[in-house]
C-alpha cells in the first residue's frame, strides 16, 4: 500500500472520529464554556452555543437550566426556564449567555436540557466550576481573587463553532431574541472584546499621557480622569543610545468587562403537605413564597394544581377555583419577606379494585409567574391515599342485576298496569344495603299502595329505602299499580344504589294504554 493512500486512510479515521465525538446523537449540540475556577462571590458567565444538527429546522424549542445551590441566578432557584421558544434552522447555531453568583465553595455545576413542545429531550450540556476561598492560595495561584476567570473554549468545542451557517458560509449567527436567561435589570455584556489598539498609550516625561497609540487621536487631558500606572518597558528600539521605554500593552480586566449583580426580585417556592393520607381524610398543603432577590416585587400570580384522587375543601382567602387549580393574585413582596397561602383537600379512594389494603399516589403542584421576564417557579408535593376498606365498586362490577316489566300492555282503557322491579345479586360478595327509586311517567297516577308498603311517596318519585343486604344469589322483588289517560303512552324508570356501590345502575319500562 502506497504512502499516499495510507496517509488518506488515517486522515478519513480521524476525521470520523472528531464528528462522531463532536456530533453525537442528538438532535441540538448543546455546547457550554466557562471558567476552570471561581472565588466565592464572583460573578462567572457561561456561553452556550446550540448547534442544530438534526438536518431539519427546529422550532419552538424550550431551553431549561438547571444548577447547583452554590450557583445563585439573579431571577430565582433552580430550575428557570427561557421565556419564549427559540427556532433554529437547519445547520445553524444560536449562543447564549448565562451569569451566575459563586456562593459556596466546592464544585458547582449547572445542566442545560433543550426540550419540544412535547418535553421530549433533544440535547443537554453540562459545565462546572471550581468555588475556591477569595484570596486563598488556590484562587492566587489560578488568579480568580476578585476576578472571573476567562471563559476558554477546548479545540474541539472552537470546531463546533465554527460551523457554517445558513447563507454565511464560515460563520455563525446569533439570530435576535431573548437571551437563554436573561439579566434583567441590567444590561447586557458586549459581545465585542475590547481591541488592543484601544488600550495601547506612550507615556513621556513627568508621566505625561500623549496620544493613543494606533489612532492618531490625543489622549483625553481631564486632571478629574483617574490615571493608569505607569506601563512597564517590554522593549528596547534597536541601535545604539539610550534605552527608551517602548509602548506597553494594558491588558484588559476580565472583571471590568462583568455587568454589577441586577436589582431584581428573585423567589423561592416551597409546597409543604402530608406524604401520607387515608382515605376519606383531610389534608393541608401550603406554598411559601419568599423574596430573595435584591429588590421589591410587583403582582405576581400563584397556581395550585392537583390530581382528580384529591377533592378541594377550602383555601386561603382571595383563590378563584377553575376544575382542578385554585389561582391567586399575589400582592408585591418586599425583599426577605415570606407570604403563603394554603389549600385544604380530600384525599378520595379510586373504584374498580376491591383487594385491601389499597393506596394510590396523587400531587399537588403549584407554580408562581408572572415574574420580570416572563421567568416561573414551580414545586410539587405528592402524597400516599391509603384505605384499609375495600374501594366501592359500581353495580355492574358488584353484580347487581336490575330489571323492570309490566304486567299488562297494552292497557285497556279504565285499567291500570302493574309494575314489577325485580334486583338479583349475580356477584360473590353481599351488596351492602340499597336503595330502590321508581319514577313513574307524567299524567301517571299511583293506584293502590307499592308492595312492600314501606316506601316514601314524593309525586310521581315513589322511593324504597333501607333494602336489606342481598347475599350472592339473593332477590328482591317490588310491585306498584299506576294508570293513565286513555290513548297516552309512557315510561317509568327505575334505580338502585347502594352505600358499598359506587354510582346507581338505571333501567326502564314503556307501556302504552288503549284510546277510548
Amino acid at each position: 500500500m502506497s504512502l499516499t493512500r495510507q496517509r488518506f486512510i488515517l486522515f478519513v479515521w480521524v476525521f470520523s472520529l472528531y464528528t462522531s465525538t463532536v456530533f453525537g446523537d442528538d438532535p441540538v449540540g448543546v455546547l457550554l464554556t466557562g471558567p476552570e475556577k471561581a472565588a466565592v462571590g464572583d460573578k462567572v458567565s457561561f456561553e452556550v452555543e446550540l448547534v442544530n444538527r438534526s438536518g431539519t429546522q427546529l422550532s419552538q424549542l424550550r431551553v431549561i437550566d438547571y444548577f447547583d445551590k452554590g450557583l445563585r441566578h439573579a431571577v430565582s432557584s433552580s430550575p428557570i426556564e427561557q421565556a419564549g421558544t427559540i427556532v433554529l434552522a437547519a445547520g445553524t447555531s444560536r449562543r447564549l449567555t448565562l451569569e451566575f453568583q459563586v456562593v459556596e465553595l466546592g464544585r458547582q455545576c449547572h445542566r442545560v436540557e433543550i426540550l419540544d413542545q412535547t418535553n421530549k429531550a433533544l440535547g443537554n450540556g453540562t459545565a462546572c466550576v471550581e468555588a475556591v476561598p477569595r484570596n486563598s492560595p488556590a484562587a492566587a495561584q489560578s488568579g480568580v481573587a476578585g476576578n472571573q476567570s476567562p471563559s476558554t473554549k477546548p479545540p474541539m468545542q472552537q470546531g463546533i463553532g465554527s460551523l457554517p451557517n445558513k447563507g454565511q458560509p464560515g460563520s455563525v449567527s446569533q439570530p435576535p431574541g431573548s437571551p437563554l436567561l436573561p439579566r434583567l435589570g441590567g444590561p447586557q455584556p458586549s459581545s465585542t472584546p475590547p481591541q488592543a489598539g484601544n488600550v495601547l498609550e506612550q507615556t513621556g516625561p513627568k508621566g505625561e499621557t500623549g496620544q493613543v497609540a494606533g489612532s492618531g487621536l490625543p489622549a483625553a487631558q481631564d486632571d478629574k480622569t483617574p490615571k493608569e500606572p505607569a506601563p512597564v518597558p517590554i522593549g528596547e528600539p534597536s541601535g545604539v543610545g539610550e534605552a527608551t521605554a517602548a509602548p506597553s500593552v494594558t491588558m484588559p480586566n476580565v472583571a471590568s468587562l462583568s455587568t454589577s449583580p441586577p436589582v431584581s426580585p428573585a423567589f423561592e417556592v416551597t409546597l409543604a403537605g402530608p406524604s401520607e393520607l387515608s382515605a376519606g381524610g383531610v389534608g393541608e398543603f401550603v406554598v411559601t413564597i419568599e423574596n430573595v432577590g435584591t429588590a421589591a416585587s410587583g403582582e405576581t400570580s400563584l397556581e395550585v394544581m392537583w390530581d382528580p384522587f384529591l377533592t378541594p375543601l377550602e383555601a386561603s382567602d382571595g383563590y378563584k377555583l377553575d376544575q382542578n387549580k385554585a389561582n391567586w393574585s399575589i400582592p408585591p413582596v418586599a425583599v426577605n419577606e415570606t407570604i403563603s397561602r394554603q389549600i385544604n383537600v380530600r384525599g378520595v379512594a379510586g373504584t374498580g379494585e376491591i383487594a385491601p389494603p389499597s393506596s394510590i399516589r396523587a400531587c399537588v403542584r403549584t407554580v408562581l409567574s408572572d415574574l420580570p421576564g416572563g421567568a416561573m417557579v414551580a414545586d410539587e408535593k405528592c402524597v400516599v391515599i391509603k384505605s384499609s376498606e375495600p374501594r366501592p365498586r359500581s353495580p355492574e362490577e358488584a353484580g347487581v342485576r336490575l330489571s323492570l316489566a309490566d304486567l299488562d300492555d297494552p292497557v285497556r282503557v279504565g285499567s291500570g298496569t302493574t309494575l314489577v322491579c325485580t334486583i338479583l345479586n349475580r356477584g360473590d360478595q353481599p351488596t351492602g344495603s340499597l336503595k330502590l327509586v321508581i319514577r313513574l311517567p307524567d299524567h301517571a297516577r299511583l293506584v293502590g299502595n307499592p308492595m312492600p308498603s314501606r316506601v316514601r311517596i314524593d309525586g310521581s318519585e315513589i322511593t324504597f329505602d333501607g333494602i336489606e343486604s342481598l347475599a350472592p344469589s339473593g332477590r328482591s322483588t317490588f310491585e306498584l299499580v299506576y294508570r293513565m289517560p286513555a290513548g297516552e303512552s309512557g315510561e317509568a324508570t327505575a334505580s338502585v344504589g347502594g352505600d358499598k356501590l359506587d354510582g346507581t345502575l338505571e333501567t326502564s319500562c314503556k307501556t302504552t294504554f288503549l284510546p277510548l
